[in-house]
């Protein structure tokens, strides 16, 4: 069995980076520093490779709708939770 990977103050700085990192929205430096140490870090790596199954998993979800008796028990419970907090205020007003 495998001793798990503890993520260090530097791994921890850069988890918080990795979402712009896989929007492309980082500088081409930083971009560059961050796929080095995803190489040569096997908690970052992974943690990398995770995050990107995530985010295609979203956004593939994303593209379906849900079915109509789903939306249609969605909205009538936001109707009453509506309803609900209009009366409640009546109630205090």
């Amino acid at each position: 069995m495998t001793r798990p990977v503890r993520p260090s103050p530097r791994c921890r700085a850069l988890f918080e980076e990795l979402s712009l990192y896989l929007d492309g929205d980082l500088t081409t430096d930083r971009r560059r520093k961050i796929e080095r140490h995803i190489r040569s870090c096997a908690c970052c790596g992974m943690m990398n490779q995770r995050l990107r199954l995530t985010v295609a998993a979203c956004r593939a979800e994303a593209k379906r709708r849900p079915p109509r008796d789903v939306m249609a028990r969605a909205a009538t419970r936001v109707r009453a939770l509506i309803a609900t907090r209009v009366a409640a205020r009546r109630d205090r007003g």
